[in-house]
């Protein structure tokens, strides 16, 4: 049984043809019976359903058993078991072909695609390296070649390097998170706020970017990875609002395969990142992040995060106060995410905050959940890319542990947050696209100062690299 690996190099048997030959001295192979397809990975039903999948499949091998040498009916059979998700099937019988057609291009591609798939990436460049020395080959499938064993390089080299740089303009209706009402209760007494204060809208262009690069180590099962995000943004009327944002983290990634525990991963990692807000240092903080990664099967994933951070703040020339936010802060995520098809994929997550500022009425704890959903679908225009659909909804509860005394000496802050986000991925080439966002963001609070929504919509180009 081929056992398939979603993270990293899988360590599979190749079924060479010179291993295939050996048995012919004595019998050929007999074609396997029929079952349920084993999912190595998500399946690609497309326009048919897996019954009609099932369907055909049990006609074409009937066929095949009256008629071994049809290369046609193994075609059509590897191609609707390689839909089903069941890509040793598809291996086992178009490797079967290659004794009745050794060398033949076709195969030698189709299986390299399968064996990629899987993630054995030095079988699958040995069937590409074998269609590529077989005579004749016509130039779509040499083209076709050389994309994969490009992508089977990037992939294999023990140390990668990608990013990711985007930039673009955003409108906000309330782009300083202020109350709707200009009037507000402060212990119990009525205020009216200045115009900077209540909600307010504006325009901002920004740029964001992430760089990533991991190296396999010569130790099994051990490599190392760092990278570095980075935000800014410049708004068109509230200075204020101008930031700057960076994080960097580095730390070892531990695959858990050596102990028996296939396809999860543990990682460690130390993390530093700092704000400026209106060109001022506003927050440094430092700490540690350890992930666990499960691919609980070829459709199902999960992941689990626990963070820490001290987290220092600093006073501004409008934020007077921020240094009272400084202390620990504690993270926890949980996450289970579900392919239902190659294009569809759905994702639940639960999170927890813990914040332990120097005052209490700035000391909160927070749980929330998410859910989200992608869709992948043909271009619209154009036969470029596929164009991807991103959807979510998130909702968080926040408790604060003391009364803020200018505001209600009496009652802590309590609010409930909930927020609904869509993305649009339009790409014009394999790494170039055009991302539109739109978002709605609402905070109900007992505080009325601290209540408030925002629309925002942003539209920007994005490069990966």
């Amino acid at each position: 049984m081929l056992l398939p690996k979603s993270r990293g190099i899988a360590s599979l048997p190749a079924y060479t043809l010179s291993f295939v030959l050996a048995g012919l001295s004595t019998a050929i192979p007999a074609l396997p019976a029929l079952a349920q397809p084993s999912q190595n990975v998500m399946p690609r039903t497309g326009a048919l359903s897996a019954e009609d999948i099932e369907a055909r499949r049990t006609q074409l091998f009937a066929q095949m058993m009256t008629a071994p040498d049809d290369l046609d009916t193994a075609f059509e059979y590897a191609a609707l078991s390689s839909q089903a998700g069941d890509l040793e099937g598809a291996i086992s019988t178009l490797e079967r072909m290659l004794i009745y057609a050794p060398g033949l291009p076709r195969l030698q591609l189709e299986l390299g695609v399968l064996y990629y798939r899987l993630g054995a990436y030095e079988t699958a460049r040995q069937y590409f390296n074998g269609a590529k020395a077989a005579g004749d080959v016509p130039p779509e499938v040499l083209a076709k070649v050389d994309q994969y064993l490009a992508a089977i390089d990037s992939r294999s080299a023990p140390s990668q390097f990608s990013g990711m740089l985007r930039t673009g303009l955003r409108y906000q209706s309330n782009a300083n998170a202020g109350p709707g009402n200009s009037t507000v209760t402060l212990n119990g007494l009525s205020y009216t706020l200045d115009g900077l204060s209540v909600a307010g809208e504006d325009f901002n262009a920004f740029t964001n970017g992430a760089v990533r690069y991991r190296h396999d180590t010569d130790i099994q099962g051990l490599a190392l990875e760092a990278g570095l995000s980075g935000y800014a943004a410049g708004y068109r009327d509230r200075d204020t609002l101008n930031t700057a944002a960076a994080e960097a983290y580095a730390g070892p990634i531990f695959d858990l395969g050596r102990f028996g525990l296939d396809d999860r991963t543990v990682s460690i990692l130390a993390m530093t990142s700092g704000v400026l807000i209106e060109g001022d240092r506003y927050l440094a903080s430092a700490g540690i992040s350890t992930n666990f990664d499960w691919q609980v099967t070829p459709v199902d994933s999960l992941a689990l995060s626990l963070q820490y951070r001290y987290e220092d703040y600093s006073n501004t020339k409008s934020r007077k106060t921020a240094d009272l936010q400084s202390g620990n802060r504690f993270d926890a995520q949980a996450s289970w995410s579900h392919n239902i098809s190659e294009d569809f994929s759905l994702t639940g997550r639960i999170l927890a905050m813990r914040r332990d500022a120097e005052t209490g009425y700035l000391s909160a704890t927070e749980v929330g959940a998410a859910i989200s959903g992608t869709y992948r679908h043909a271009a619209l225009i154009g036969q470029g890319p596929a164009w991807i659909i991103g959807v979510e909804a998130a909702v968080a509860g926040r408790g604060y542990d003391d009364p803020d005394t200018m505001i209600n000496s009496g009652e802590s802050q309590r609010d409930t947050e909930f927020s609904l986000n869509f993305k649009q991925i339009t790409p014009f080439t394999e790494r170039v696209a055009l991302v539109t966002e739109a978002g709605y963001r609402k905070v109900w609070s007992n505080y009325d100062i601290k209540a408030f929504d925002n629309i925002s919509v942003s539209i920007g180009i994005q490069s990966a690299f």
